[in-house]
């Protein structure tokens, strides 16, 4: 079906009135430039953006390209630390430091930490796809540089590039020339890392290997509730790089890497504790009950000054991860063209362990102090953790026809994951009166145990088992054709297929007195609750759904005539019960896709090209492999998402080639967009039918003199669900309340402005024996969303005309601290080479002014009622400052 586009006005205007000031001075670039390079040139850039060596001006793609020396000028050790040189590019973890990572470029990413949703952004590391972006967390060592292309990249790059890729190539083993590397870090926060390096020329000429470490340790920004810290650092990793030049035969690179870390991460700051409580309930709880100030939640580790000054409520949370792989590239020279094969292998583990958000003892995750307390005998340990495997092959041959008119290649792709996930979540002893209180508002009356018949919740708990193998191959062509010496045509075709096998079931029988004890009891609270002023049914229900947690409570399994729900289940009057209980799934997700892309590139000069292009881009659909997800019968498994994305560029360099000026306009139209949202009782996935983004990109770079240099990057983007995303029609088939609230708002952590200004001064000093060097860097972002939905869900129960559902939506009440204000942060960084010897030292501070600000707020579960909830909000790194020094070889 044809589909017809356009931009908005508003996004339009802002984005011509950005290119015009740029164009104004570009397009005299023809009559600066100069056929000689000035002594101040910029160097050359060349990128594998087209899986083809380039120079990065003549690629027609949206590319922001790191180089090592970009990297080290800005202090950036990891891919968390990206976003201060790349406008663009949106990176942050949620409540886990390895499985919470979400990348988002042009505003567009995937929420949530959900094993079965993957990246809108592919992670590519030497040319290999990583599933999982949380695998790539540690050091960046001996990077030589780190490509992000905006806009979906799915032709060349595959699977799961919807909305771009971030592209990490490491420094190849030197044939030639032994060489070693070093540097020290010391920091704030008792910060302790080391990188090391060592290349040897085994056979000159034809053999080398080289061997890279790092480690790094920190204590946490953030102090929890009971004295310790957290979203701290302890990771480690080594990696081994074999390149053989075998001559006629080819060329082969194997690299083996292991990585480990122990981070604990990542506690919350209460952005506000709810505010009926506070009114209502707390000032009433019987002190003898022992739960503490406000019921576990001190007033002063809440609000503006818990963000400033890095308190959390609770304390323990830990990410416990370790991963390896080994990777194979070989090139060769044949007579068909050039021909590249990519063999990759990694496994990896990952743990999530934490306690609940309060000071209470209400539940914990995984295999916790408090859990091993309560019962010893349990085996936590081998019920507890994430697992994965990939493996991967990748065929290309490329060459030349038509007297080198026509740059060809064809290519096979073949990819399989296998996850595996085991957790357990366990109440614990004031669980009941805990969530009485916090949920239902009970300061006196612990009605969960009365719900139960009196039976105690405590070292009740569930163990579910996810698990998923996908697999997918797909086809795929690119080729350059040159019309005329100016005018370039660019046809690429990608054919995939995608399987899914997904599955839910308890790994082992967990315990579940409380709620096995709730339905029992039925014949005495359905009578209470149905004549007893202030309760009804409803109520009821949730406090049941609650001593039934779906994380914690048994599965239903409508198949299992012996199954302790079917007789609730067969009974009208419970039936709607048993709809809050976890099922049980194995199911079967196919899909295929034709993606391609058009591209115009017209060169005015030799230092300007302009281009125009059209992609249509995929990201496979899949599982929401979280234990509610089939939960009343649900399918848990979404849809794919598609995107159709327009752009057009310009490319110049001017005055001498000292500057530099790339700038895109884009239109990105998605279908049936993916998100993942934690309502504060379950995950929940769903497939949005429109989304946008829009917007303008500008990135600059002149070389004043050999000494100084700047980089200005501006990004407008306009991302957003349209206001009509989905129909308001409530007798509509895909009507949908639970989507209804995100028509009109824009993406999450997406601002509409964000700019990067850097400086870098280089001067040799003391007779040229030393060099100075400085850089400084400072980051603006307009205000954005942290929240999955910018609402509380709107009241549409019962409601039969489109007016009345619009009414409703219109009512539904903001969620507190969703936005995080606009902020600036700024980067320094000064130092002295001594320049015989290759020893620097620096000193650097990042953040140095310490904004604080957020990347994602949510629902803490069960405190406070609709509209009034407690909130919690994930931080960002505060100011860090240390001391590095560096030798080099």
């Amino acid at each position: 079906m044809s589909k017809s586009c356009s931009f908005p006005k508003t996004a339009l205007s802002r984005s011509v009135m950005l290119a015009s000031v740029v164009v104004s001075g570009t397009l005299i670039a023809p009559n600066l430039a100069s056929a000689q390079s000035g002594p101040a040139a910029l160097e050359e850039v060349v990128v594998t953006a087209t899986k083809r060596s380039t120079s990065v001006q003549d690629v027609p793609i949206a590319i922001t390209v790191m180089t090592s020396e970009t990297l080290e000028n800005a202090g950036v050790n990891d891919i968390l630390a990206l976003e201060r040189v790349a406008p663009s590019f949106n990176i942050n973890t949620s409540d886990s430091a390895t499985g919470g990572v979400q990348l988002r470029v042009r505003g567009v990413g995937t929420t949530g930490n959900n094993i079965g949703f993957e990246s809108s952004v592919g992670v590519f590391v030497d040319g290999f796809y990583r599933p999982r972006p949380g695998g790539v967390l540690g050091d960046l060592v001996d990077i030589e540089r780190i490509e992000l292309l905006r806009g979906p990249q799915g032709t060349l790059f595959g699977r799961n590039t919807s909305a771009g890729a971030l592209v990490i190539h490491t420094k190849r083993p030197d044939l030639e020339r032994f060489g070693y590397f070093g540097n020290l870090t010391t920091g704030n926060y008792d910060l302790g890392a080391g990188q090391v390096g060592v290349n040897m020329p085994l056979i000159e000429d034809t053999l080398a290997l080289k061997v890279t470490g790092s480690i790094r340790k920190r204590d946490g920004f953030i102090d929890g509730g009971f004295g310790g810290d957290n979203i701290s650092r302890d990771r480690s990793s080594v990696r081994a790089d074999m390149l053989w030049n075998a001559e006629e035969a080819g060329e082969l690179r194997v690299t083996a890497s292991y990585g480990e870390g122990d981070d604990k991460c990542c506690l919350t700051v209460w952005r506000n504790d709810s505010q009926f409580l506070l009114d209502n309930v707390l000032p009433y709880v019987d002190p003898e009950l022992g739960l503490g100030e406000n019921a576990g939640v001190p007033p002063d580790l809440v609000g503006r000054d818990a963000l400033d000054d890095s308190k959390a409520v609770d304390d323990f949370y830990r990410n416990p991860s370790r991963g390896w792989g080994i990777t194979v590239e070989y090139n060769v020279e044949t007579p068909l063209g050039d021909l590249t094969y990519l063999g990759g292998y990694n496994e990896g583990f990952a743990d999530s362990e934490r306690a609940d958000y309060t000071q209470n003892a209400i539940y914990s995750v995984g295999d916790t102090p408090a859990a091993r307390a309560l019962n010893p005998e349990r085996d936590y340990k081998s019920m507890n953790g994430t697992e994965t495997e990939a493996y991967s092959h990748e065929i290309r041959l490329n060459g030349l026809a038509f007297n080198d008119r026509l740059d060809w290649m064809v290519g096979a792709y073949y990819g399989y994951e296998e996850l595996d996930q085991k957790y357990t979540l366990q109440f614990e002893e004031e669980m009941q009166i805990g969530w009485s209180i916090g949920a239902f508002g009970q300061p006196t009356w612990n009605e969960l145990n009365f719900v139960s018949g009196g039976v105690d919740a405590v070292s009740d708990f569930g163990s579910p088992h996810a698990s998923q193998e996908s697999e997918t191959w797909s086809i795929f062509t690119h080729n350059v054709f040159s019309v005329t010496d100016k005018l370039d045509v660019t046809l690429g075709l990608r054919y995939v297929e995608e399987e899914k096998d997904g599955s839910m079931q308890e790994q082992v029988d967990g315990q579940h007195n409380a709620c096995f004890a709730s339905f029992e009891n039925l014949e005495n609270s359905i009578p209470f609750y149905s004549v007893t002023p202030g309760l009804s049914l409803g109520r009821l229900g949730a406090a049941i759904a609650t001593n039934c947690w779906v994380f914690t409570a048994p599965f239903y399994d409508p198949d299992d005539p012996d199954d302790f729900f079917v007789p609730y289940a067969t009974n009208p009057a419970t039936a709607w019960l048993v709809d809050f209980m976890p099922r049980p799934f194995d199911e079967k997700f196919e899909d295929e896709e034709l993606t391609y892309t058009v591209n115009g590139t017209y060169h005015l000069n030799d230092n300007t090209n302009v281009y125009a292009s059209f992609t249509h881009g995929f990201k496979s659909g899949g599982f929401n492999l979280d234990v509610s997800s089939g939960a009343g019968g649900d399918d848990p498994r979404f849809d794919s998402e598609t995107v159709d994305a327009f752009e057009v560029g310009l490319k110049t360099d001017f005055w001498e080639n000292r500057a530099r000026v790339n700038m895109a306009i884009f239109y990105q139209d998605f279908e049936d967009f993916q998100v993942l949202e934690y309502d504060g009782t379950r995950f929940q996935t769903f497939n949005v039918p429109k989304t946008e983004s829009q917007g303008v990109e500008v990135e600059s770079t002149v070389q004043f003199t050999e000494s100084f240099g700047m980089n200005l990057g501006i990004t407008y983007t306009d991302a957003e669900h349209p206001s009509d995303c989905l129909t308001f029609n409530p007798n509509a088939s895909d009507f949908s309340s639970q989507i209804l609230p995100l028509c009109g708002a824009p993406l999450t952590n997406s601002s509409e402005w964000v700019g990067v200004l850097s400086a870098n001064y280089y001067q040799p000093v003391f007779d040229g024996n030393w060099a100075f060097f400085a850089y400084g860097s400072a980051r603006y972002e307009s205000e954005r969303r942290t929240s999955t939905q910018p609402t509380e869900p709107p009241n549409v129960a019962g409601l039969t005309t489109e007016a009345e559902v619009r009414a409703a939506v219109d009512a539904a009440v903001p969620l507190p601290g969703d936005i995080q204000d606009s902020n600036t942060k700024v980067d320094l960084r000064f130092g002295l080479t001594m320049l015989e010897h290759k020893v620097s030292i620096e000193v650097w501070g990042n953040n140095v002014f310490d904004e604080r600000t957020k990347s994602g707020t949510f629902n803490i579960p069960l405190r406070g009622v609709t509209g009034e909830r407690a909130r919690g909000q994930f931080v960002q790194e505060p100011r860090t400052y240390g001391l590095t020094l560096r030798k080099d070889f």
